[in-house]
């Protein structure tokens, strides 16, 4: 994955005719964590395609009749297979994390009832305690 910056280096082009392309052709840019743009080798390979076409004189409508085949062939596929098997790795590591988070919200709520039920015995056993401190005082009087 490659950021803005590294992506306008590699293909020549300044951050705003990326995103432009974007935009016009439709194209599905991946964001990180922090909502920045983040670009794969096939995306990269797309933006070259543009460029040497517009430098060859096409216009972008010419240049959107053949996205859908520039897309396909702009993934190779070693890279989807890749692509496949990381996704299946991350969905399989999330189902273990929401696994792990259920187990741990349980572990959780059983500390919880734990803790209060002890509150309550210590509120009880000074309540007691309380009243037979009553109770002495007034055998005394």
């Amino acid at each position: 994955m490659y950021s803005v910056a590294e992506a306008t280096g590699l293909v020549g082009e300044k951050a705003s005719a990326l995103r432009y392309w974007e935009e016009q052709f439709g194209l599905d840019i991946r964001r990180n964590a922090q909502g920045s743009r983040s670009y794969a080798a096939g995306d990269i390979r797309i933006f070259l395609c543009i460029r040497e076409m517009k430098k060859r004189g096409l216009q972008l409508k010419e240049i959107r009749t053949v996205m859908p085949l520039l897309q396909k062939e702009a993934v190779r596929p070693e890279e989807r297979q890749r692509e496949e098997r990381f996704y299946q790795l991350l969905d399989k590591l999330m189902r273990e994390l929401r696994k792990k988070n259920r187990q741990e919200d349980r572990y959780r709520r059983v500390d919880e009832a734990i803790r209060q039920r002890q509150i309550a015995r210590k509120q009880v056993a000074v309540t007691e305690e309380q009243e037979k401190q009553k109770k002495k005082k007034r055998r005394t009087i």
